[in-house]
């Protein structure tokens, strides 16, 4: 049976902006379908008057543009056939049209056989026509000024509670060449809902598409993405990113302001599609601002965003946790975002004991060294070893020690044990307010500290509605000292702090005399300066804290850390905590796998501007199962920690050595940015792939992401020229001094160059199946004589996922490149062979380094002529071997283990000579 694979997309609308639609169409024979499609059409309306026509296809001829394509993903025994339309945009399809693809076979009389329909009724592709954005260096500040302004318009509702001309007012505009940015009010509403903290806020206007991020339960953000704000209907929403008609992006974002409460507010979705803000507990809106921001780029509508929070929100007090303790205490040597870890979660549960850990962790230790697979680094002991006692269903804590059946020896025993067998590091988990039922009134620490009474409401997260007792914030610092030090001195040296937005299911009216804004920031500074006392930074897990509060609150911690950037230098990456950047990874529910990579993907969009307090944790997850390959690949790419569970039997089906390497130390240190193409589609629903470009300054080097979570095969493009430029990096359309291109795709080992990035790249994927492809630009050198030019590139270690980000210095060389060297006439060749001599740098963590080479005569009369490389010289104390791929010009370097303890990066030489 033949599958049609169209882009775009069958069943979705896609948005073009481009000058060119680009129309592709796979299909993908069965073993036993031998005969060729023999003619294929577009089917469109897209023309004058509505009228359905077929375009013909053209057959795929291009080896470039099928150059990347894996014939294994496309399943046992099949083949393809891959047709292409590129049509220029007109103003006839301004309106937007429908589409699908009909094909037949050649009958054995000589015409067409009937038509074949990749669609039933109803499941059209649909397209929508935009125009394209300006170049922001030709665009007027007051264009962006007029974006924020046309936003929102006056309500058009039969809500009698609206007046139609309420909009909320703007203040305090900045505005710059590449956007802006300014502080919303609402407009002057004196109704009982605002009173009671609900008020009308307006309604969005000319977008195309929707981001929303939205509350899920109390502790957790999730993506919601369409064409209209209608997607977040019923849902509490705290970040809105929206596309223009005009290309711009812009984003929204409510917060409470001067107010002592620290309230939480949110956009809900009314009639109409208006958006009407809320805040809990009930206040006068009066004192809710919302944020708004507009940039070329969507990324930097959010960094825009949350810098105007950041200006908004009061200065920060000398008394936060990021203050430096004196003296300051070091940074643990391994690293939780930089080394493999294992949780003890998957595999136990709350079963967790002294003997299945150190048993199952010794298994693992054995199978890996065995195998020359990494091995964890560091080990958390996830909930259960705690003492506590049952209460409604849930546990209290009774007193601070190790639970004595479950770990006879405390966690003292059980971390000397592992230190035995190879772990560097050991943690444990506890929820914020010690137990996820409060404290034991009846306990050892009930004894210790005066406890205070709550009621805590239903949640979904913890369905049970009780009373609760807390340690009050007088005494919360001197828990937390206590705590964290008998920790200290039982090993533990990092912890994993659970159920966090918590606080929020606590009634402000079950204890008057309670103000449990104030006690939350007391729990989180009492918490967070008592780790870094006892542990150094670095050392918190924060779970279960995706809160508007906790977002807030890092803002304005920011704002005394060195840089608030999205990205951090690896310096700066010791200092970090780790952030849980979506809801639990849930190894036995299959349905939920596709999901937790888009969660988390689309979920960095806000959470990456917090890179200079967290790593971004996506979660363990469970090595040898089906779906385990998508989850390893992108916890590596994640540019946050890379943690396994479960038990040694599936770790030993798991190839773990081709994703981090040996020495299982990821090496990634920032999070990849989600593809414009994926921003307002739900990629788990849409026959398309989800894409994340991480950049790297060092080489103008770019690494695409690639996942398919949709639940078919997908074969569709990638646009490599337009992710390249989103990127941000130098434009992939050449230019004098450019130089050439390399790609290299990981799962099948190709390297392809070129002179100019190609916009469209055909890839092929499995379900839970996911590529990474590196775009690097080459370096032009000449000769020693001036008569030759050489291309050059390294493009990593590729014996592993994200081997690029092991190049500490790309290519360069004693002569000088190309767009500096002198211009006067080329020398005669000495001895009949040209020279390069050139070096890079790699990290000592490189187990090989791969370079790509091609040399041209640059003649004038030779019209820069390819020339064949003659030989390759690899010199360095660290090279164990090297070899030269045919005329590919892909030269393969493999490096001895670094013996240097200083992990020093590794210096490669190559003399390259032509005849």
């Amino acid at each position: 049976m033949t599958k049609a694979c169209v882009y775009p997309p069958l069943g979705a609308l896609t948005c073009v902006r481009e000058p060119i639609i680009a129309f592709r169409v796979c299909f993908v024979h069965g073993r036993s379908d031998t005969e060729p499609i023999w003619e294929a059409e577009i089917w469109s309306n897209m023309g004058s008057g509505d009228q359905w026509q077929g375009m013909p296809l053209s057959r795929i001829t291009a080896v470039s543009e099928l150059a990347l394509i894996n014939v294994a993903q496309l399943g046992a025994g099949c083949h393809a056939d891959q047709f292409s339309l590129d049509l220029p945009v007109t103003i006839a399809m301004a309106k937007g049209f429908e589409f699908t693809v009909r094909w037949r076979y050649r009958q054995e009389s000589g015409g067409g056989g009937d038509w074949q329909w990749a669609t039933s009724y109803g499941q059209n592709a649909r397209v929508a026509v935009r125009p394209r954005l300006a170049d922001p260096d030709k665009t007027p500040a007051s264009f962006w000024r007029q974006q924020l302004r046309s936003l929102l318009r006056p309500a058009d509702t039969n809500d009698h509670r609206v007046p139609r001309s309420a909009v909320a007012i703007a203040d305090s505009w900045q505005v710059s060449p590449t956007g802006a940015s300014c502080v919303l009010r609402p407009s002057s509403n004196d109704s009982a809902d605002s009173k009671n903290g609900m008020g009308y806020f307006g309604q969005l206007d000319a977008v195309d598409g929707v981001l929303v991020f939205a509350r899920k339960d109390p502790f957790w953000m999730v993506p919601r993405a369409g064409t209209d704000i209608s997607v977040a209907a019923g849902l509490d929403v705290v970040l809105v990113l929206v596309e223009l008609g005009t290309g711009a992006y812009a984003a929204l974002m409510p917060f409470a302001k001067d107010t002592p409460l620290c309230a939480t507010a949110v956009f809900c979705v009314g009639p109409d599609n208006a958006l009407y803000l809320q805040v809990r507990p009930a206040l006068d809106l009066a004192s809710i601002r919302v944020a708004a921001s507009v940039s070329r780029y969507a990324h930097g509508a959010i960094s825009g965003l949350f810098e105007r929070i950041q200006q908004a929100l009061p200065q920060p007090s000398p008394s936060l946790p990021s203050q430096p303790l004196s003296p300051p205490p070091a940074a643990h040597p391994t690293l939780l975002s930089e080394n493999m870890g294992y949780s003890t979660w998957n595999t136990f549960y709350q079963q967790v004991t002294h003997d299945g850990v150190v048993s199952e962790l010794s298994d693992i230790y054995r199978i890996g060294h065995a195998a020359k697979q990494p091995t964890p680094e560091w080990v958390l002991i996830d909930d259960g070893w705690q003492t506590t006692s049952q209460y409604n269903g849930l546990g209290q804590l009774r007193e601070i020690c190790a639970n004595k059946e479950k770990f006879p020896g405390q966690l003292r025993q059980t971390v000397d044990a592992l230190t035995q067998i190879g772990t560097r590091r050991v943690g444990v988990w506890h929820a914020l307010w010690g137990y996820w039922g409060g404290i034991d009134p009846g306990g050892l620490l009930a004894q210790q500290f005066a406890l205070e009474q709550y009621h805590r409401c239903w949640s979904s997260a913890v369905q049970e509605e009780t009373e609760i007792w807390l340690i009050p914030k007088a005494s919360i610092a001197a828990f937390y000292d206590t705590f964290y030090e008998w920790l200290s001195s039982q090993g533990v040296t990092f912890v994993k702090v659970d159920y966090q937005g918590a606080f929020e299911t606590l009634s402000e009216y079950s204890n008057p005399t309670a103000d449990i804004c104030s006690m939350r920031n007391a729990y989180y500074d009492a918490m967070e300066r008592a780790a870094v006392k006892h542990f150094g930074p670095g050392s918190i897990i924060y779970c279960m804290s995706q809160t508007p509060h906790l977002l807030l609150r890092s803002l304005q911690r920011q704002l005394q850390c060195p840089s608030n950037s999205a990205t951090v230098d690896t310096s700066q990456a010791a200092q970090c905590d780790l952030l849980r950047n979506s809801d639990d990874y849930y190894p036995n529910e299959a349905s939920s796998h596709s999901w937790h990579i888009y969660c988390n993907m689309a979920n960095a969009l806000w959470s990456r501007e917090l890179s200079s307090l967290y790593a971004l944790d996506w979660d363990m997850f469970q090595p040898g199962a089906a779906e385990s390959n998508i989850h390893a690949v992108a916890r590596s790419l994640s540019g946050g920690p890379f943690y396994v569970s479960g038990a040694a039997a599936g770790y030993a089906h798991q190839d773990l050595t081709s994703i981090i390497g040996q020495a299982g130390q990821p090496p990634l240190r920032s999070p990849p940015l989600l593809g414009n193409r994926c921003l307002f589609t739900d990629m788990t629903a849409t026959a398309d792939f989800l894409v994340g470009a991480t950049a790297f300054s060092e080489g103008s080097s770019v690494m695409f992401s690639v996942y398919n979570v949709f639940r078919e095969l997908v074969v569709a493009p990638v646009f490599l020229s337009q992710m390249y430029t989103e990127a941000h990096v130098p434009s992939a359309s050449g230019g004098s001094g450019a130089g050439r291109f390399v790609i290299h795709q990981q799962t099948t080992g190709k390297v392809v160059t070129c002179s100019v990035l190609n916009d469209v790249y055909l890839l092929a994927l499995q379900p839970w199946a996911c590529d990474a492809i590196t775009v690097v630009r080459m370096c032009m050198f000449r000769s020693s004589d001036r008569s030759a030019v050489l291309y050059a590139a390294c493009i990593g270690d590729t014996s592993r996922y994200a081997g690029i980000a092991l190049v500490e210095r790309n290519v360069f060389g004693a002569v000088q490149p190309v767009s500096d060297a002198p211009t006067r006439p080329p020398a005669p060749p000495c001895n009949g062979l040209r020279q390069w001599s050139l070096r890079a740098r790699v990290a000592s963590s490189s187990a090989s380094a791969s370079f790509a080479l091609q040399a041209y005569d640059s003649m004038p009369e030779s019209c820069s002529q390819p020339i064949s490389i003659h030989s390759v010289r690899v010199l360095g104390c660290d090279i164990g071997g090297w070899e030269l791929l045919g005329d590919s010009g892909v030269l393969n370097v493999a490096l001895q283990p670094s013996l240097s303890i200083s992990n020093s990066p590794i210096t490669i030489s190559i003399v390259v000579s032509v005849l």
